[in-house]
């Protein structure tokens, strides 16, 4: 597939790109975009798969300007995550990343904190063993359950979802449980 000089020339875009990503939200701050949390997570997935994979990732969300707070304390609101990390399994590795929309809910005061989301995925390789995810683009649906036991500190499960979406003739889907630990602003 890609190897060399091609694979060094992606890696360099793609770091880039979250790069920028990093940046962007954080120059607009100052127009309702802000932080809202940095982090880290990893996983294994369910087994159903021809191969066992695991995932690490670094993972920055930002709070978007759309949100709402209830007189019962709760908040359900928007943010951006950008994740980048790594994909392991059948004895591959490949670099993942992805970035896209979700919306939290909030609330015991501040103490409990649901997510879910949509994210277009990249996947620096797709064939791992005996397993063939498709291709390199695929999407990451999850949903997760964080709580907030010391200020700003955060640590919480994810359940997440990778698949195509059958835009290649190979979609086996890729399902994870993620564990995550991180700082929230």
């Amino acid at each position: 597939m890609f190897s060399g000089p091609d694979m060094l020339l992606r890696f360099s875009w793609i770091f880039s790109v979250f790069v920028l990503i990093s940046i962007v939200p954080q120059s607009l701050s100052g127009s309702e975009i802000e932080w809202r949390s940095i982090g880290l997570r990893g996983g294994i997935n369910d087994h159903r798969n021809d191969e066992d994979f695991k995932q690490y990732e670094g993972f920055s969300t930002w709070r978007l300007p759309w949100s709402r707070k209830w007189d019962s304390g709760w908040t359900f609101g928007t943010y951006l995550e950008a994740n980048a990390g790594l994909l392991r399994g059948g004895g591959e590795s490949a670099f993942v990343g992805s970035i896209g929309p979700g919306i939290y809910f909030t609330g015991i005061e501040d103490k409990i904190d649901i997510s879910m989301g949509i994210n277009p995925t990249i996947i620096s390789k797709h064939e791992f063993g005996d397993e063939d995810l498709g291709g390199p683009i695929a999407f990451t649906s999850h949903i997760g359950l964080n709580l907030n036991i010391v200020p700003n500190f955060t640590i919480g499960y994810r359940l997440q979802h990778m698949s195509n979406g059958v835009i290649y003739d190979v979609n086996p889907g890729l399902n994870m449980h993620m564990i995550q630990m991180g700082y929230r602003f």
